[in-house]
């Protein structure tokens, strides 16, 4: 990941607050920032890609053993 910042609006009232997010952690939304720039990398994304899966499977395995999420 990169050192960008991705912006997010998120509804505030009537109105909406501006949140920067490090590109790769985690958004407001619960998902990973991706930066437009990291997003065009082909290289990159198979990366994010495989770290995805590889939460996938651990919290796979958690669940089976009556565990949370990781």
């Amino acid at each position: 990941m990169c050192k960008n910042l991705v912006e997010y609006y998120i509804p505030s009232g009537y109105s909406y607050k501006l949140v920067r997010v490090k590109c790769g952690n985690t958004d407001p939304y619960g998902e990973r920032a991706i930066c437009d720039k990291c997003a065009d990398d082909p290289h990159i994304m198979a990366g994010i890609q495989a770290q995805e899966e590889q939460i996938k499977a651990d919290n796979d395995a958690a669940h089976s053993a009556g565990w949370g999420d990781f």
